[in-house]
């Protein structure tokens, strides 16, 4: 598979969540160097509808404590529309150790990224939340993507209830796709 093409975040739009301004400015100044085609910060008014069959990743702010961010990422994973639903969420910490970015990948972020971090690097992250698939979980209580696909190589977790497995594919040109959906049974 070819490495995940940066330019393609020009076809889409970066939403930003910060606590305070200074900090969502500078995550702001961050997007546009990656060359987002628009930089919104993220706001009650907004509205999600005006998103429909647009590519929207949210960027988040290190400065949100893990209730806020599991409260931010419930908000967008019940948000009524498919584009914001299973838009990729990503998490900005600074200098994060491995479990730091283990916590919060099982919170449920698409990705997390400590920074500092080298821009091409970070570009090339979040490219690769497009054109390929992404397997995301549905249960009662959670959706998102899946949370222990950092697990170690032959480490598997039975199913602790029913769930849906839902293959994902983002694209410009159609925006966020669900490709197949699966009923997976309570394991015994």
């Amino acid at each position: 598979m070819p490495a995940p093409d940066p330019s393609i975040l020009a076809h889409c739009v970066a939403i930003v969540m910060a606590k305070d301004e200074r900090d969502g400015v500078a995550l702001m100044r961050l997007a546009e160097k990656l060359r987002f085609a628009a930089i919104v910060a993220d706001s009650p008014a907004l509205g999600h509808d005006r998103f429909d069959h647009r590519l929207v990743f949210y960027l988040v702010h290190f400065d949100f404590d893990p209730e806020a961010r599991e409260q931010l990422l419930y908000e967008r994973r019940h948000a009524g529309s498919v584009s914001v639903s299973f838009a990729p969420v990503i998490l900005f910490l600074r200098d994060a150790t491995p479990e730091d970015i283990q916590f919060n990948i099982e919170l449920g972020f698409d990705d997390v990224i400590s920074v500092p971090e080298d821009g091409h690097v970070i570009a090339t992250r979040l490219a690769a939340q497009i054109g390929q698939e992404h397997l995301y979980i549905e249960t009662r209580n959670y959706l998102g993507p899946d949370r222990y696909r950092m697990d170690k190589p032959g480490h598997h977790r039975k199913p602790v209830e029913e769930h849906a497995e839902l293959t994902i594919l983002r694209t410009p040109e159609a925006g966020v796709h669900i490709v197949r959906r699966r009923v997976v049974a309570k394991r015994r």
